[in-house]
């Protein structure tokens, strides 16, 4: 471990963060309107209650035609000409975690100079703002009761790209400067990177988190159709009926189960949302969907073991692993699981693989100029090259 590496779990998280974001007492100055943007849910959550906290709301920001002219909870929606027309000055709060580099340059570029970058935004106001990738994120870097665990991580890491991008994502959680990001970031295909694994014509990958189809269309483009075999689970029922249709062009090598993945086979209460943050929730959530769930090692007693197991399912990726663990300690599939869902994942999932089979090569690589996207690779000692 660098020096440098160990001055970052040990800085001031509010002097790394405060000279580089627009003032937060501007935003209460009444004489100064604020805009939400994008017009999604997040933003329109969180307006009610900025205009409870004394922060004057005048109304949301969009890119979408579609929205331009209309009413929302009572406000209405601009676009970014009539924002830059009338309202350079306002307060811009960006509402978006998945688009917040996008909107935020975007609305500098239109020439408003109080942009409010939604990290930023959800460090100061963290109960109205929800955002689970950035809970206690910082916090939870600088706690030393972590700092054991963060520096195992590091030394499991086997090359220097990927303690690198370990060290910088760090750097990102503690200071919220894109620039960070910026450093690591790779232009490889997420979970198929060219510069850590290479796939053979006898892939059979099991696709945990398949959501619409986007992995396995982005699989059928890197093999040629050159594969064995894609099993692929997805809980949440519209996003299944899309999964379906994408593996409908091979049904005789592409398997499809509506149902999440987890450390034992059964039910599991879900939060669908018809979007890509379909996730298990708590067993007293009655409000929540009632789904199917597998584990691997359960699913995988009645075909040929995966070469390969890719998860990225929203936050469940440690119970899903150790679901995994015949799997894992008997076949040694090579892996891809996002490390990104919450901020201890980055750290605590590397050292889960690797209590689960410490002859795994671990490798990480940093795909997006956001919090998302970070995916740990463990290589078996049959998938490894020099």
């Amino acid at each position: 471990m660098s020096l440098t590496f160990t001055n970052v779990l040990d800085s001031d998280v509010e002097s790394n963060i405060s000279s580089r974001f627009p003032p937060v007492r501007r935003l209460y100055d009444r004489t100064i309107p604020a805009i939400l943007c994008p017009a999604g849910k997040m933003a329109r959550n969180a307006a009610p209650k900025l205009t409870e906290l004394g922060i004057r709301v005048i109304g949301f920001g969009d890119s979408n035609p579609k929205l331009w002219g209309a009413t929302l909870d009572a406000l209405p929606v601009f676009s970014p000409q009539q924002i830059q027309a009338a309202h350079r000055e306002a307060s811009i709060l960006v509402a978006t975690s998945m688009y917040d580099s996008e909107i935020t340059e975007l609305m500098a570029s239109f020439g408003c100079r109080w942009v409010y970058p939604m990290p930023f935004l959800k460090h100061r106001f963290p109960d109205v703002f929800v955002s689970r990738e950035y809970d206690a994120a910082s916090e939870s870097v600088t706690n030393p009761l972590n700092h054991e665990a963060i520096n195992q991580a590091y030394e499991l890491l086997s090359d220097d790209e990927s303690r690198r991008a370990f060290a910088g994502k760090i750097e990102y959680l503690v200071t919220l400067e894109k620039l960070k990001l910026d450093g690591i970031r790779s232009t490889k295909p997420i979970y198929f990177d060219s510069d850590i694994l290479r796939l053979s014509d006898n892939e059979i990958l099991a696709d945990a988190g398949a959501y619409i189809g986007d992995t396995l269309r982005q699989f059928l483009g890197i093999t040629g159709g050159l594969f064995r075999g894609y099993h692929a689970f997805e809980p949440d029922p519209n996003n299944f009926a899309k999964l379906q249709a994408a593996a409908a062009a091979d049904p005789q090598r592409v398997f499809v189960r509506q149902a999440g993945v987890a450390s034992r086979s059964g039910k599991a209460r879900f939060r669908t949302t018809s979007g890509a943050d379909a996730k298990m929730v708590s067993d007293n959530d009655l409000s929540a969907e009632l789904l199917e769930v597998v584990s691997l090692d359960d699913y995988f007693g009645n075909y040929e073991p995966p070469t390969f197991i890719k998860m990225d399912i929203e936050g469940s990726e440690p119970e899903a692993l150790r679901g995994a663990k015949n799997l894992i300690t008997r076949h040694q599939p090579l892996l891809a699981v996002s490390i990104y869902h919450y901020a201890s994942d980055l750290w605590s999932i590397p050292r889960l693989i690797h209590e689960l089979n410490p002859h795994y090569r671990l490798m990480i690589r940093h795909y997006t100029r956001e919090i998302d996207d970070t995916v740990c690779y463990a290589l078996p000692p049959q998938r490894q090259t020099a």
